[in-house]
Parts: structure tokens; sequence; C-alpha cells
């Protein structure tokens, strides 16, 4: 019998299916508050027939998906340790001694700076700008009200923290999320992101110390402080030796150990400290580990920061990649991301500038339309990476754009669903805090500087490095 002659899909074609999928995608987010889990799930029936159309059988776009979706594994193992690391953490009384200490250092000159680092470090230990923004972020924008700083600069401070955190921390979904579908590995990324976001860190730094200066002179009104440190004490050992999980993680990840052994380890360390330090059952902990730590406070902005982590906090994120792993592996191996690229690749020509001009422009474009910084970054993930390949710059590279232009630029964008939540939480419009946000508008700046001049742009040695790291999509082409 012969075989079905397959056609390749034109770019008019991969066109509209992806707006169909992008489409469909933010209706039911938007319109009707889906999970974007759900949505992209429900694309497979826009993408089986449109490649079947094309002479592909099921069972072959089964296939394609499948060999994909494989090398999701890593990376979902990698989210699924993490949600187990912040139960661990939380109980061994590592993630509260962070917020302790940043609280008890404010002082009105300096309250900015502090902002920026307490939120920095909340952000850092629990892998949420969200969580932070309604923790930390809640107390911090409470207590510059009481010293007269206008409530969209102490906005600014802490947003510029709290996503300093999501883009940094090996706990955030964001940050695993953008190597894993870039074909990067997440303490690469990590590193790599240091050159954009340690400069703009710095920056930030300085600007927002020379403006508190304007308000060494006020007074603060400690109650609200008090309260949040007097719930933390009572419920925790607070010192230096809850500090002792973090310091682990961070010297085996520098011995360059395995990310899944460092992290599981360093929750062994957490869980280890949270029996013999704060008094916690070992049957206790091992629900933290799956459904997260669970505590009443009886006050909201301690609830929402303690009642996190454990595996099934993780289950959406893992998901999400698995899924869009999925449909990547046949909108990949059918050819529409081909045929979609290749006018974008005539135009890029062998520009470098032009080829990371294009990933600013994808990336801000669709943070704007899908109002979705995950979304944002699964996208530009995948169209941009079989570029990245032909200019031979490595995985690291596209990822760390991703996040410093999608996961830095949620909140610059008014309708965005990162800055609606912002300004719920803190009482403050988007616009009155988007001038403010540091950090979110120097670490682009930063990045396109470095992709224009080709520095810091990591390249592939060879070319078989080259064929291993497309290994997929040369199987695609036999």
């Amino acid at each position: 019998m012969k075989e079905n002659v397959k056609q390749k899909p034109t770019f008019g074609y991969s066109l509209t299916l992806i707006l169909a999928i992008i489409t469909l995608v933010m209706v039911g987010m938007i319109g009707f508050g889906a999970s974007i889990i759900t949505m992209f799930l429900l694309s497979w029936l826009i993408v089986i027939p449109a490649s079947m159309r094309l002479g592909y059988k099921n069972s072959e776009l089964e296939e394609f998906a499948y060999d994909v979706g494989k090398d999701a594994f890593q990376s979902n193992i990698i989210i699924l340790s993490v949600g187990v690391l912040i139960g661990a953490w939380i109980a061994s009384g590592t993630i509260p001694s962070i917020v302790y200490g940043g609280l008890k250092i404010i002082t009105p000159k300096y309250f900015l700076l502090t902002t920026l680092l307490l939120c920095s470090l909340t952000s850092l230990a629990t892998g949420t700008s969200w969580g932070t923004l309604g923790t930390a972020g809640l107390a911090m924008i409470s207590i510059g009200s009481s010293l007269g700083v206008p409530a969209g600069l102490t906005a600014g401070a802490i947003i510029s923290g709290a996503f300093f955190g999501d883009k940094m921390s090996p706990l955030s979904d964001s940050t695993n999320l953008a190597p894993a579908v870039c074909g990067g590995d997440l303490i690469t990324h990590i590193k790599h992101m240091i050159y954009t976001t340690g400069p703009a860190y710095v920056i930030s730094a300085v600007l927002y110390t020379v403006i508190g200066f304007k308000y060494a002179d006020k007074t603060i009104d400690y109650n609200q402080i008090n309260q949040v440190l007097s719930i933390l004490d009572s419920n925790f050992k607070i010192g230096f030796i809850e500090f002792i999980p973090i310091i682990f993680l961070f010297v085996l990840l520098l011995m360059q150990k395995p990310a899944i052994v460092s992290i599981l380890s360093s929750a062994v360390v957490g869980c280890v400290l949270a029996v013999f330090r704060q008094g916690e059952t070992i049957s206790d902990i091992l629900n933290y580990l799956l459904s997260g730590y669970s505590i009443d406070t009886g006050m909201v902005y301690a609830n929402k920061l303690l009642n996190r982590g454990g595996i099934m906090s993780m289950a959406e994120t893992v998901l999400l990649v698995f899924i869009v792993f999925l449909i990547a592996g046949i909108l990949q191996k059918v050819g529409f991301l081909e045929a979609l690229l290749h006018p974008m690749i005539s135009k890029i020509g062998n520009s470098r500038v032009k080829l990371v001009g294009c990933t600013f422009i994808v990336s801000y474009f669709t943070n704007a339309f899908s109002s979705s910084m995950m979304f944002t970054s699964v996208l530009v993930g995948t169209l941009m990476t079989p570029l990245y390949k032909e200019f031979k710059l490595k995985p690291e590279n596209l990822s760390r754009i991703i996040e410093d232009t999608a996961t830095l630029g949620a909140p610059l964008i008014p309708w965005n669903s990162n800055a609606i939540f912002a300004s719920q939480t803190l009482g403050v419009s988007p616009y009155e805090f988007i001038p403010y946000c540091f950090l979110n508008w120097i670490t682009p700046i930063i990045s396109f500087f470095y992709g224009a001049t080709g520095i810091t742009m990591t390249t592939f040695d060879d070319e078989l490095e080259v064929q291993n790291m497309s290994a997929s999509c040369l199987e695609n082409n036999e």
C-alpha cells in the first residue's frame, strides 16, 4: 500500500494554526478564567486535525509528541523537587528566618533599599513573585504609607525585588520553564542571567538608595512589623542554624552536583532541622512534602507566606511543561515552526542584532497580547529555539532573554495578569508603579546591549555540539 504523501505546511497555514491556538488559549483564560493547562490540552483538537490534513496519521503525530514530550522528564522532576524543598524550608524555619531578618533591618533612610532586599530574599526563598507581593509586599506598602513614601515608588521597589526572585530563584516555575522550553538546563540558565540581572540589580539598588534619602527623617510605625515578627518568633525557632539548608544547597550547586540531587538533599537537611529544631513529627513533615506546609497564624499576611510548597503545588506547572512539549513536538516535526520562521530567517540574515531584536519584539508583543508571562515563555521558546541553533547560540542565551523580557516585562504591561495582581494586592495603580520598577526596565536594556555586541553570548564550540543539542530537529529531517 502506498504511503500517504506528506505536504509541507505553508507560511499562511502555519500562521493561521498558531493564531488559532493563541486565540483559543486567550479566550479561555481571559474570557472564562480557564487554566492555561486546560486550554493548551484543548488545542490538541486544533493541532491534530490541521496536521492530518497534510497527510499525517494520528499514530505518527502521537509519536512526534512522545519523542519531544519525553524531554520534559528532567525539568518536571526538578519542578516537583522544588515543591518538596519549599515545604521542607518552611517547616525547618529557613524561609521564616529570612523574612524575620529582613524585617529587623528596616530603617527610614534605607527604607526603599530594604524593601528591595527583603522582597528579593523572600522571592528567592519561596520562588514566587505573587506570594512575595501578598506577604512582604503588603507589609512594606503599609510601612511606606506611614513614612509618607509615594505608594507607586514603594510598589516599584517591591515589584523589582519580587520579580528578581521570581527570575533568579531555582524554586520559581518561570525559572524552570524558560530553560525547559529552550532545551537548556536550570543551573546554567541561572548563572547566565547573572550577567544581565546582576548589574541591573546594583543600579536599581543605588537608585532606590539615593531616592530614599529624601525620607531619612521619617519615623516608622512598627506595629505591623512587630506583629509579623511576633508570629514568626512564636511559631518557629529563628537563627543562623535555619540558614544551613540554603548554604548546603548553594554549596552543592557550586560543586556542580546534579540539580535534582542538590535540591532533594537540601530538602532532607531541612527536614532534619524541622524535627530537631522545630519539633515537627516525621509524619507531618512527609505530609508537608506532598501537600505543603500548613499553619493558621491568625494573620492573613503570615498565612499567605507560610502555607506553601509541596509536590501538589507544582502539579500544574509540571502538566503545563509536559503538554507544551507534546504540542511543540508536533508543531516542530510536521514543519509548522519551520514554515513560520522561514520568512523571519530570510530577513534576519546573518545579523545577531536582528535575531535578538526580533526575540524582544515577539516576547513583548506576546506578553501584551496574551497577558501571561508563562504563555509568552512557552511560545517564544518554541518559536525561536531553531533560530538560535542556526546561529550556534547556546540555549541559555534565549532562555535569558525570555526571562529578561517575558518575566520582567509582565508587570510593566498594565493589563497583564501580573500587573493586575500587583495592583490589586498592593492597592496601587499600575500607572503609578510602572515608572519605578527600575529592575524591570534596566535589565532588558543590558540584555539587548549584550545581544547586539555579543558580550556574554555563549556559542557552541563545534558543529558536533550543535548536532547533539539539535538531535530532535535532525531526526525530523531524516
